[in-house]
């Protein structure tokens, strides 16, 4: 019984209201659904994609830290080190580098073979890679990391090509 994919992350977050605002207006979710603090269990919130999805949820988010991570140390912990969101199309990778930019949020922008990603934080801290996966890629590629130039992406492969599940390719 094999998995088949990753089918959605559950963010442990220290304010919920920061962190909805974060992933709907920055990176473009939408609300799925709300469930309210009770005595029993803290305040819920469940964010999804904005295209068709069967998915109920592809982030839910859980307010029951108790503080944002103050530096980069929290990245030397064991847990969740990112989490990784896809796009279909270069401009549209480009976009999310510009709407974490402005806010502050924006980390590095990575050529890494197999994609093209782009890294920021959220509220907390949380690590959050934005990916757009390049065509014709194999798993015998050999990987690297390097920055990301996107006047040279986009001159070998267009703005507008879209891949991965935007263009119908298997999660």
């Amino acid at each position: 019984m094999p998995i088949r994919r990753v089918n959605h992350v559950v963010l442990s977050v220290s304010d919920i209201e920061a962190s909805a605002r974060f992933y709907t207006v920055v990176l473009g979710l939408r609300v799925a659904a709300e469930l309210p603090e009770t005595p029993t269990w803290p305040a819920m919130v469940f964010l999804r994609s904005p295209h068709d999805t069967t998915n109920h949820h592809d982030i839910g988010l859980i307010e029951n830290a108790t503080s944002a991570a103050e530096d980069l140390s929290a990245m030397l912990r064991p847990g969740l080190f990112h989490v990784a969101l896809e796009v279909g199309t270069l401009d549209a990778l480009e976009a999310v580098r510009d709407q974490l930019e402005a806010v502050d949020a924006h980390q590095v922008s990575l050529d890494q073979g197999m994609h093209l990603s782009v890294y920021g934080r959220d509220p907390d801290g949380i690590s959050v890679e934005i990916i757009w996966r390049v065509p014709k890629w194999s798993e015998e590629d050999e990987m690297y990391r390097v920055p990301l130039d996107f006047a040279l992406a986009r001159k070998r492969w267009g703005g507008q090509l879209a891949t991965g599940a935007a263009a119908g390719e298997p999660a």
